[in-house]
């Protein structure tokens, strides 16, 4: 091929229709190399530009290089398309159909915690509580200081408390969201009762792990605010929840509790489910379990939230979800509820 005898139109059309003919990578190696290779047609027609005339020189050399940048595009660009054909090929020949069943997909299960909050939810149905949520990430005014927790009390502690930088913390208990609903219907809505609210949700404490005890764990939190209630109605309701979660044979007392925020204070224990009172790991070795804290809200918390303490009373308790959870599926250790163990798990 004489570049001065060269028809580039014709060689327009020659390329139009070499370009059709590449359909492969090996054919497109071909191609590439015949064209554009050190030997290539486009390295001998630019070494024959020595010999046109100089006036033509330029013009010659102008359609050369288009020439060769139509080439290179191509080349490039069918690379791309091959190796896209190439990766579908080997997806097709890869497919899974998911749509199909497998030969045993298993069915899932309520996870414990949540199977003992949708049963307490069901136990206090005719009671009348609404179920309300609060913010785990709380401010101190609702975490401590509206509760009646001086800032000197050890629960303010970094030893005991996880802190943000900004002086938020995570909730310790869900005692933050009886201050947030006695805060809206007392201070703002001048002192509506009753106030009856029931809250479920987790809560965070800095403290070391054991076989009763995590950093995180579940709560679930009752606080009655009316006229005319008595401490015996605190430990006839709690009573009934746990007698309807464990029997009606389940033995329940109360021992004396010290909390800022109630007064005077009970811890509820039941016998332990695992080792039926004769002592183990979840029980501390005491065949007893405390699964809460509760007592008559504290005047002073009602005077914070603008009751008055002399005309209406209330109390309040908080059972911890994940230890009742963990009493109904007689594990031996709180951690074991949060690790999805499915040889626990799939015998709920």
């Amino acid at each position: 091929m004489q570049l001065k005898d060269l028809d580039f139109t014709a060689l327009e059309a020659s390329l139009q229709h070499q370009f059709s003919l590449v359909s492969s990578a090996p054919d497109l190696e071909v191609f590439r190399r015949d064209w554009l290779g050190k030997e290539g047609t486009i390295k001998v027609l630019f070494k024959q530009l020595r010999d046109i005339e100089p006036e033509r020189k330029a013009e010659y050399a102008a359609q050369l290089n288009s020439i060769k940048e139509r080439i290179e595009g191509f080349v490039a660009t069918r690379e791309v398309e091959l190796r896209a054909d190439k990766v579908k090929v080997a997806l097709s020949a890869e497919r899974l159909d998911l749509s199909l069943p497998a030969i045993f997909p298993g069915l899932g299960r309520t996870h414990p915690v949540t199977k003992i909050e949708r049963r307490i939810a069901e136990i206090l149905r005719p009671f009348g509580f609404e179920n309300v949520q609060g913010p785990e990430i709380e401010k101190e005014y609702y975490c401590f200081d509206s509760l009646n927790i001086l800032p000197h009390h050890p629960a303010r502690d970094m030893q005991d408390t996880f802190y943000t930088e900004n002086q938020h913390v995570l909730r310790t208990h869900t005692t933050s969201v009886q201050a947030r609903v006695l805060e809206e219907s007392g201070k703002r809505q001048g002192g509506r009762l009753p106030v009856k609210v029931a809250s479920f949700g987790r809560t965070y404490r800095n403290e070391t792990e054991d076989a009763s005890h995590q950093a995180m764990f579940h709560q679930f939190e009752l606080v009655w605010v009316d006229k005319g209630l008595t401490l015996s109605n605190l430990m006839a309701l709690i009573s009934h929840i746990l007698r309807e979660l464990y029997g009606k044979k389940r033995k329940i007392h109360f021992v004396p509790k010290y909390y800022p925020y109630t007064e005077p204070s009970l811890g509820p224990q039941i016998d332990c489910t695992i080792c039926k009172g004769g002592g183990c790991p979840a029980c501390g070795g005491a065949g007893w379990v405390t699964v809460g804290g509760s007592g008559m809200v504290h005047r002073k918390v009602l005077e914070e939230f603008a009751y008055d303490p002399s005309v209406v009373s209330g109390f309040a308790f908080g059972l911890g979800t994940s230890r009742l959870a963990a009493q109904t599926i007689q594990v031996p250790k709180l951690k074991m509820i949060y690790e999805n163990d499915l040889r626990i798990l799939k015998n709920v």
